[in-house]
């Protein structure tokens, strides 16, 4: 199973970030590949997400929430994925970690689609941990 792995810091406390990362639906407003996050009852959001012109979409399932130190999901449709958030306090706000698995169910499509697959969520992870930092640094967190 592939991981792809971003870290980043953000001037901001621990608990201050977890819930901006919390609040799942407001994601739109941190990349453009995300066009909708819906929220489908109880821990279960449905992702829209076009990349390079190609609409993908899947359901994901909070599985874990540990306020301020990890949130964990686990994929219900679309592509097998797990991913986890895990927050640290460092001086001056937060070391972030953010981890995603995922599986093609085939070694072939894992090795060749994860040539590409990677650098994409790896960008669009950059993307949102940059626009989450811009968004706590101006409001002054």
């Amino acid at each position: 199973m592939p991981s792809i792995e971003t870290r980043a810091f953000l001037p901001a406390d621990p608990q201050t970030v977890f819930r901006m990362l919390r609040n799942v639906e407001d994601f739109p407003r941190y990349t453009r590949a995300v066009e909708t996050v819906t929220p489908m009852g109880g821990e279960r959001y449905r992702w829209d997400v076009r990349v390079a012109g190609v609409h993908y979409q899947w359901v994901v399932e909070i599985i874990e929430s540990d306020e301020p130190e990890r949130i964990a999901w686990k994929s219900v449709t679309g592509i097998s994925n797990t991913g986890r958030y895990r927050l640290a306090p460092v001086q001056g706000g937060t070391d972030l970690r953010l981890v995603i698995d995922y599986t093609l169910n085939s070694r072939l499509l894992d090795k060749t689609v994860g040539r590409v697959a990677g650098p994409v969520v790896r960008r669009i992870s950059t993307e949102v941990l940059e626009r989450v930092r811009e968004h706590l640094a101006s409001k002054g967190t």
